[in-house]
């Protein structure tokens, strides 16, 4: 008599490269080599409360935002920067993005 388990058993967490669990259903995001996604780090202004961020001073890292946030009591933004780009060798354009090189960070 057979049961209505599989010989693979339950399915389990897993971790993928240490961040994603398969249970998730996400596939990780895989980075071009040479594509780094590093955010800057900007202070927000002091005295904007209309709902629009406003970006301050930028920090080197988020390690010193996080230490000026709670010296300031200001909020901090990590901000991404990234080029579209379009891929038209084939039948149906596919459509990606790209980050933009990152001036020297200040510091």
């Amino acid at each position: 008599m057979t049961t209505g388990t599989s010989e693979a058993g339950p399915i389990e967490d897993r971790t993928v490269q240490g961040t994603a669990t398969l249970r998730t259903g996400r596939k990780a995001r895989a980075v071009a080599p040479g594509n780094t996604e590093t955010p800057r780090f900007f202070l927000a202004k002091a005295g904007s409360s209309n709902g629009i961020p406003e970006m301050g001073k930028e920090v080197p890292g988020e390690a010193e935002a996080i230490v000026e946030s709670l010296k300031t009591g200001l909020h901090y933004f990590a901000v991404f920067e990234w080029r579209g780009v379009a891929d038209l060798t084939g039948k149906r354009p596919q459509l990606a993005r790209e980050a933009a090189r990152n001036p020297a960070k200040p510091g």
